[in-house]
């Protein structure tokens, strides 16, 4: 009922009382709403306010939305407790000050939604003794009257492995990933092959009882890939929020910020970090398009300081709002005032990565040391013609990258920022009838950032990819059952971005300790010297 314009209509509400009021006037309403809404227990004070605040609407239809739209707001509305208010206006810290020494971090964590085709983002190159190229252009569709749908040798940006335990000296980017070539030959980006969600290590035989989750299903792979905690040892939360439960324990100023609507990875339990929500275009005003003209001044009112014998529930959520309602205002006025010196992309993830480095630049004024961002972009679901569609998501991509590393640079923060890439799955190798490649399991991610030790593609990509007695990771039409964990990646960056080894980081992820060398430490992926 609260996005609805003011009309009668509720073209855009979410709900409104279908009841017809018999009141015949607006204390009348008020007393009426109150009932059904509260079962009677507004106080005094807010009914008052409220029909103060509605009594300027030009009718009883009107003055009967503006008394639910503010009702929902008041904590009577949310809990079964009383309010007894002190008098007072509500006191709301906005100190933003931090008084912590160390020096500012970001992670963005780039979600590629629908199930990316990795195989088709980073192929084997030059590989011996085993011809691995030629394998994968046989289980990508080659033949005799066919190319299929496996980057060519020619098309590929090749990089060096530089990692003896690959089956290939060199590997090839596809070709509209020109950013990623850059950036591992500069040393700030990296693979990781053969990699995806697992509770423990599995082969062919035991991944079906020893991965207790919905296996090449969107929902359940996404879902579970955000939380990364498969035995919900710590239920409902996602990776993101755990990192930054654990940081504001040790007094560590951080925000988390999905630039791509509601995510379970941002939240974190029960009194942690609350997630900021933005859209692409920046942080919209809290009430757009209020019903009256003070509306927000008002909602405050309702919610003002209460006596130590009111109810706590309602206190606490009066509290929250008031907390919430002054940070989104001050968050808003430093995101309208800064701009990026880049040029970015419109729309898509282009946009969503220039909110990022728009709020990158109001660090300061927010007191923050740290700060955890998600963006999307979605079209990887390539059941068809995946060649093809790949060209324009990349290129998309690639774009957006480019001038995200370019406005990162210049503001100095290159060294302190790493980027993430993560999919709920990888895909079939062999391709379907329609030239696309269908739900998969392991396959390869990547990250960036200027602190990392780059240049290397870690993990083990597969050399084999047949299904057969003797392989223990190819499942049927070269679907490849992971060698790596998510975690291998999420240790090492974690521990940058200031999660100790023991506790700390049993919470932020509670399946590391399951795979034991198959994970990367901070060393080992940002070198002993890191910022």
């Amino acid at each position: 009922m609260f996005s609805s314009t003011d009309n009668g209509l509720y073209e855009r509400s979410f709900g409104h009382l279908g009841r017809v009021p018999t009141g015949a006037n607006i204390t009348e309403l008020v007393s009426e709403v109150s009932l059904i809404l509260t079962a009677g227990r507004l106080s005094q004070d807010n009914r008052d306010t409220i029909e103060t605040a509605c009594s300027s609407e030009p009718d009883l239809n009107a003055q009967y939305r503006c008394i639910q739209q503010l009702i929902v707001f008041s904590a009577e509305f949310h809990s079964t407790n009383t309010m007894q208010k002190s008098g007072e206006a509500r006191a709301v810290d906005t100190t933003t000050a931090s008084n912590s020494t160390e020096s500012y971090k970001a992670l963005v964590h780039i979600y590629l939604a629908g199930g990316l085709d990795s195989y088709h983002m980073l192929a084997p190159h030059t590989c011996a003794p085993i011809n691995v190229y030629e394998r994968f252009r046989a289980i990508r569709g080659k033949n005799s009257l066919s190319e299929g749908i496996g980057l060519t040798l020619e098309e590929m940006l090749v990089i060096d492995g530089n990692n003896l335990d690959q089956p290939c000296s060199t590997f090839g980017i596809h070709p509209n990933l020109s950013i990623l070539q850059t950036l591992y030959n500069d040393g700030d980006a990296a693979f990781i092959a053969n990699a995806g969600l697992m509770a423990e290590p599995v082969d062919v035989n035991n991944y079906r009882q020893m991965t207790p989750v919905q296996l090449f299903a969107h929902n359940d792979m996404s879902l579970e890939t955000k939380k990364d905690d498969i035995f919900n040892e710590f239920v409902g939360t996602g990776v993101h929020g755990r990192i930054a439960d654990v940081l504001k324990s040790k007094n560590l100023p951080v925000n988390v910020f999905s630039i791509s609507g509601t995510q379970i990875v941002n939240v974190g339990e029960p009194g942690g970090v609350a997630p900021f929500i933005l859209s692409s275009s920046g942080l919209p005003d809290f009430n757009a398009a209020p019903s009256i003209s003070d509306m927000d001044a008002v909602i405050l009112e309702l919610n003002n300081a209460t006596r130590k014998d009111s109810g706590i529930f309602a206190e606490t959520w009066s509290n929250l709002l008031s907390e919430s309602m002054a940070s989104h205002e001050l968050l808003k006025t430093e995101l309208d005032a800064v701009d990026v010196s880049t040029a970015f992309p419109t729309g898509g993830i282009g946009a969503q990565l220039k909110t990022v480095a728009q709020l990158m630049k109001t660090k300061e004024s927010r007191g923050v040391v740290r700060d955890i961002f998600y963006v999307s972009q979605g079209g990887y679901d390539t059941h068809s013609n995946m060649q093809a569609n790949l060209v324009t998501r990349f290129t998309e991509l690639n774009t957006a990258l480019e001038a995200f590393v370019a406005e990162v640079k210049v503001q100095g923060l290159w060294p302190h920022v790493t980027v993430v890439q993560f999919s709920e799955f990888a895909r079939t190798l062999d391709p379907n009838t329609g030239d696309g490649s269908d739900h998969g399991w392991g396959g390869v991610h990547f990250h960036i950032g200027g602190g990392l030790v780059g240049g290397k593609v870690r993990g083990l990509y597969p050399d084999d990819f047949v299904q057969s007695p003797s392989n223990p990771i190819a499942l049927s039409r070269g679907r490849m059952v992971p060698t790596y964990p998510w975690d291998a990646m999420w240790k090492g960056t974690a521990e940058w971005f200031g999660i100790e080894d023991g506790p700390e980081m049993d919470k932020v992820l509670p399946m590391h300790e399951n795979f034991p060398g198959k994970i990367y430490n901070r060393t080992d992926l940002y070198g002993d010297l890191f910022v």
